[in-house]
């Protein structure tokens, strides 16, 4: 509409126009004036008379005068821009569209193959791309649609989170045509150069699963800067979510760790085992140890994650647990009797509905206490909470809804405990399993801002731009993630913007939740629940007695809730859209295909959260997946909690040796 009004009077004057119209006829020739729309304007210069003095078409010779600049030795690659398939101009439209931004998520540099191989560039590297002007660093996309010598940069992004390092204007030439004073936007004179980062040492604080995440991206893209990283335990890179299956023997410790002893070497890290950081000097820019030695740093990353939250009156008594390390685990298993074991679980979250399940499948007595009417309250709907409920109690536990504990028996060790209700429950071991609380003391301590956690920006970076945080710890626009996958996320955006590409952002995670109870599938993705307001539309398949239940909820073409229980097989397809913010269209009439049949688990199970057998993940290997990017999208695994990825990292590292030929004897 603002188009429309600056046509008027002008011969191309469309006034008349409006969506209507347009809605109507399908289309409309100009002119169409308001107050005189003709139902079907003539066809111009069909008469052959044109807009001139004389009535009669002018043509104009135009001189080929080469004005613009040209490459030299200095500057020898010829940089032309321009727009890409999905995006108009800076995107302030187009850039809304989810399906557009997903074909080029970020700005990047076309080179054909054999200037690559001159300067030593593979594919996705970062480039520096300079002129006269100034530069620009993105990454290089290798093509032979493009001729060599050339380089062509898209004209889409401009300042984005304080840095124009994206921005096609620091480069181009602000000559003008001297006849339709055009600006000379499609030719000058670079040169591309790899970029290389000036080398850091970076301590990390934590050996939990950001700081996994962040060796493994890091060293991806970096070989050479120093990685020291501080652990409090003795066994670091574990998997914390599957402690349950440790406990009940499904799997042994070896099946946990994400680093074996033999791979540290690989990663080139520091790890200084059993030693925590007591003190940040943030001035002077280095850490104090528990064994009072200094370590200087460049960059500073913690990862302190969190400990379990402990009501108050609570006793220091033997037989009270929390379920946060290996050490926790250990001691609750050489608390228990061999046989005849009653174990009382305070609080219906993942972790406590996960030990029952486990506990329960090695003959253990579980009594669940859930301090209001419902499991997971936040995670699933009420119908959801209910099957689950249903689920537990099929499996044998006792469970105590609205209730808490308030008293607690035993001189030398835990022999039962005292419910609000007045119930009493003789036990010989009791699991606090109420949420968790972030270890933010180190942060506060050297000034960092801090709410509920310390608060970072879409780099990660805290209120001093050399320390960062990760995982449990880290707050970004007002929310606590606290879930593995948001952690390796956040892990891999900072590895990528350390290591020089000044676009990785993080824009927040999808929340998910997957119940690992072995024979019973549950997960929510997003929302549980829709808000009460006519904008939002929920689809829903229910079958209680098969215990079988899945619901969508879409909100403006978009899906952004799911629950399935009974079958996730939707779970990967599901967490993509609406981690994409993908519009739908007609795919909504697909979301619920109900009763598609799942793929078999073959081999030992790998990844719980989708199904995912060792075999299943050979297959795919044989079958092309080189990757673990492409391993893991073909697959599901490692897509949900993210916890399975090393397993699935070193299975596809075993799988691809076994498959390369080994080199023919030459005989003399």
């Amino acid at each position: 509409l603002e188009h429309i009004r600056l046509t008027a009077g002008t011969s191309l004057d469309s006034t008349g126009l409006n969506y209507s119209v347009l809605k109507t006829r399908g289309s409309v020739q100009w002119p169409y004036r308001q107050g005189q729309p003709a139902p079907d304007t003539a066809r111009l210069f069909t008469d052959q008379q044109f807009h001139t003095p004389s009535r009669r078409a002018q043509l104009h010779a135009v001189t080929t005068t080469f004005r613009s600049e040209a490459p030299d030795e200095d500057f020898p690659f010829i940089l032309t821009t321009g727009r890409i398939r999905d995006q108009w101009h800076t995107m302030t439209k187009t850039g809304k569209v989810s399906k557009l931004n997903q074909h080029s998520p970020q700005a990047f540099i076309e080179l054909h193959p054999q200037d690559a191989a001159a300067l030593a560039v593979a594919e996705g590297d970062l480039v520096v791309v300079q002129s006269r002007r100034g530069d620009v660093r993105v990454a290089a996309r290798l093509t032979t649609s493009i001729r060599p010598g050339v380089v062509f940069l898209p004209m889409h992004w401009g300042k984005m989170l304080g840095s124009d390092l994206n921005r096609a204007n620091n480069v181009t030439s602000g000559a003008l045509d001297p006849i339709s004073k055009e600006p000379d936007f499609k030719f000058c004179a670079v040169q591309v150069a790899k970029y290389q980062q000036p080398r850091q040492r970076i301590v990390i604080i934590g050996a939990g699963a950001a700081a996994h995440g962040f060796v493994r991206s890091y060293r991806e893209l970096n070989q050479v800067d120093d990685l020291i990283i501080f652990n409090k335990e003795d066994t670091p890179f574990y998997n914390r979510v599957m402690l349950p299956d440790y406990i009940s023997g499904h799997q042994n410790w070896a099946q946990l760790v994400k680093m074996l002893d033999d791979e540290e070497p690989t990663y080139r890290i520091d790890l200084r085992r059993g030693v925590s950081v007591e003190e940040v000097n943030r001035a002077e820019k280095y850490v104090v140890d528990s064994r009072g030695q200094r370590t200087d740093y460049d960059i500073l990353i913690m990862g302190t994650g969190s400990r379990a939250a402990v009501p108050r009156g609570v006793p220091t008594l033997p037989g009270i647990f929390s379920m946060r390390s290996r050490a926790d685990a250990d001691n609750f298993k050489h608390h228990l009797p061999p046989t005849g074991a009653h174990v009382v679980i305070v609080g219906g979250g993942l972790l406590g509905l996960e030990m029952a399940a486990s506990l329960r499948e090695v003959g253990v007595k579980i009594s669940i206490i859930q301090r209001i009417s419902r499991f997971l309250d936040r995670q699933l709907d009420p119908l959801g909470s209910q099957l689950l409920q249903d689920e537990m109690r099929d499996q044998g536990c006792d469970l105590y809804f609205n209730d808490e504990v308030e008293l607690y028996y035993g001189r030398s060790r835990l022999t039962g405990v005292g419910l609000k209700s007045g119930r009493r429950l003789d036990c010989d071991a009791l699991i606090l399993a109420i949420g968790t609380t972030p270890n933010l003391e180190l942060a506060r301590d050297c000034g960092l801002t801090c709410k509920r956690g310390v608060v970072v920006d879409s780099h990660l970076q805290t209120s001093d731009p050399s320390v960062f945080a990760l995982g449990e710890i880290a707050e970004f626009e007002g929310v606590l993630y606290g879930i593995t996958a948001a952690a390796e996320q956040q892990a891999a955006v900072l590895a990528r913007y350390l290591s020089g590409d000044v676009a990785s952002h993080y824009r927040g995670s999808t929340f998910m939740n997957i119940i690992k109870i072995h024979g019973f599938d549950l997960c929510s993705i997003g929302l549980p629940e829709a808000p009460n307001t006519t904008d939002y539309e929920e689809i829903i398949f229910t079958d209680k007695s098969q215990r079988y239940y899945k619901k969508c909820i879409i909100h403006q073409d978009r899906l952004v809730g799911a629950i399935l229980i009974g079958d996730k097989g939707e779970f990967q397809e599901y967490r993509e859209l609406i981690a994409n913010r993908t519009e739908l269209g007609t795919k909504r009439l697909q979301l619920l295909r109900s009763g598609r049949p799942a793929a078999p688990v073959l081999g030992k199970l790998v990844c719980s959260c989708n199904n995912v057998g060792a075999d299943n993940l050979r297959q795919a290997i044989g079958g092309g997946c080189h990757s673990l990017k492409e391993l893991c999208a073909t697959t599901g695994a490692g897509t949900g909690c993210g916890s399975c990825r090393p397993e699935v990292q070193r299975l596809l590292e075993e799988r691809l040796l076994a498959l390369t030929p080994e080199p023919l004897a030459v005989s003399n």
